[in-house]
C-alpha cells in the first residue's frame, strides 16, 4: 500500500506541474498575439486662423502603453476640393505622442489624415478642420463648408468622370529600398468613409516611360483595407503605378510615382 500511494502521490505532483505549465505556455501567447496599434489624434488651437501655427497630435499606444518606436508618423494635409496635398513628418515629443506643427496663409475648409506605421500596423484616419481668416478675407473668400468634405476625391483619378463619386483614399506604401529584378513588397491602404476598405479586387499596373506594355499583378489583403503584392520590377529607373480598385458599384484608381534603383 505504501508504493501504490507513493506511486500516486508521485502521478498526482506530475499532473500539477504540467498543468502549470500549459497555464504559463497561454499567458505567455496571449502576451505575444499582436494586439491592434491604437492612434488617438487632435489638433490645437481648435478654430485655427490664417498665419496661425497649428500643431498636429497622435497618441499611439498598444494595449493602454504608449508606442514610442513607431516606424514611421505623419500627417497630410489639403485644402477641399484640391489636388495638391502636402505631407509633414511628425516626431517623438512625448510618450507616444508624435506632433508637428504648420501654418496655413488661406482661409477655407481643409483635412488631414495621420498615418501611423508601428509594429506592423498601419493606422489611418481622416479629419476636418477650418482655417478662419480676418473679416475682410471672410468678405472677399468663399470658403467652402466643412460639411461639404465628404465629396472630396483625395486618391482619385480627377481626369476621369467615371471615378469622381467613389470617394476612396489611397495611401501607395513600397519597400523603402527596390531594386531591379529583386522581390519587392508593395502595398496599398484603401479607405473609404473614414473606414477600412476591404474585401475588395486590388491589382497594381506598373510601366515606364512610354511604354506600351503594361504589367498588371493581382494584390492579396493582408489586412482589412491593407493590400500587397511582391514585385519584380525589371530594369532601373522611373516607373508608373496604377493602382486599381473593384467592389460592388466601385471601380476606382489611382497612379502613383515609383522608382527603382
Amino acid at each position: 500500500m505504501t508504493m501504490k500511494r507513493y506511486l500516486f502521490f508521485l502521478l498526482c505532483t506530475v499532473a500539477l506541474i504540467a498543468t502549470a505549465c500549459g497555464n504559463d505556455n497561454s499567458a505567455n501567447t496571449d502576451l505575444g498575439s499582436g494586439a491592434p496599434v491604437e492612434a488617438s489624434f487632435s489638433f490645437a488651437p481648435e478654430q485655427p486662423v490664417v498665419g496661425e501655427a497649428i500643431t498636429f497630435s497622435v497618441k499611439v499606444t498598444q494595449e493602454g502603453k504608449p508606442v514610442d518606436d513607431a516606424k514611421e508618423v505623419k500627417f497630410e494635409w489639403w485644402k477641399d476640393g484640391q489636388e495638391q496635398h502636402v505631407t509633414i513628418p511628425a516626431a517623438l515629443t512625448s510618450d507616444g505622442v508624435y506632433t508637428a506643427q504648420q501654418t496655413i496663409s488661406e482661409p477655407g475648409s481643409y483635412f488631414v489624415y495621420y498615418h501611423v506605421t508601428a509594429r506592423d500596423f498601419h493606422n489611418m484616419q481622416k479629419t476636418p478642420f477650418t482655417v478662419k481668416g480676418s473679416a475682410d478675407e471672410h468678405a472677399s473668400h468663399t470658403a467652402p463648408a466643412t460639411g461639404a468634405g465628404s465629396d472630396h476625391q483625395h486618391g482619385t483619378n480627377a481626369e476621369s468622370g467615371n471615378h469622381t463619386a467613389n470617394g476612396v483614399d489611397f495611401h501607395f506604401m513600397p519597400a523603402d529600398e527596390i531594386k531591379a529584378s529583386q522581390p519587392a513588397i508593395v502595398t496599398v491602404h484603401l479607405m473609404k468613409d473614414n473606414q477600412a476598405f476591404a474585401d475588395a479586387s486590388v491589382k497594381f499596373e506598373y510601366w515606364q516611360g512610354n511604354e506600351e506594355k503594361h504589367t498588371f499583378v493581382e494584390a492579396t489583403q493582408s489586412k482589412p483595407g491593407q493590400y500587397d503584392s511582391s514585385i519584380s520590377f525589371p530594369a532601373a529607373g522611373s516607373y508608373q503605378v496604377n493602382v486599381h480598385v473593384e467592389k460592388g458599384d466601385v471601380h476606382d484608381h489611382k497612379e502613383f510615382p515609383l522608382t527603382v534603383q
